[in-house]
């Protein structure tokens, strides 16, 4: 999923359950989110946070957590096992 969208599903999702404790408008919060979305600690975090207060929903959507989830775990995945670029030099 692009970024952007990823960013804007996100906000969404975490306002309508109350994931996040921040009082900024959904713009702005949307803009954090991209522009962290690099950060592998604040993927992290995140999952971990939208696990534990997701908890406590019995009617949440299930399959916009799991995808969120899903496309976060795949994103902390390509930070974590970021292949180097090669520079041409042999070894």
């Amino acid at each position: 999923m692009e970024r952007k969208k990823l960013a804007h599903e996100l906000t969404n999702f975490c306002l309508a359950y109350r994931i996040l404790n921040i009082t900024c408008e959904a713009e702005e919060i949307e803009q954090r989110i991209e522009g962290q979305l690099d950060d592998v600690v604040f993927v992290e975090t995140l999952i971990n946070q939208i696990i534990i207060k997701a908890k406590k929903y019995k009617n949440i959507d299930a399959g916009k957590l799991i995808n969120l989830l899903s496309e976060l775990e795949r994103l902390r995945l390509e930070h974590e096992y970021r292949v180097p670029e090669r520079t041409g030099k042999k070894c």
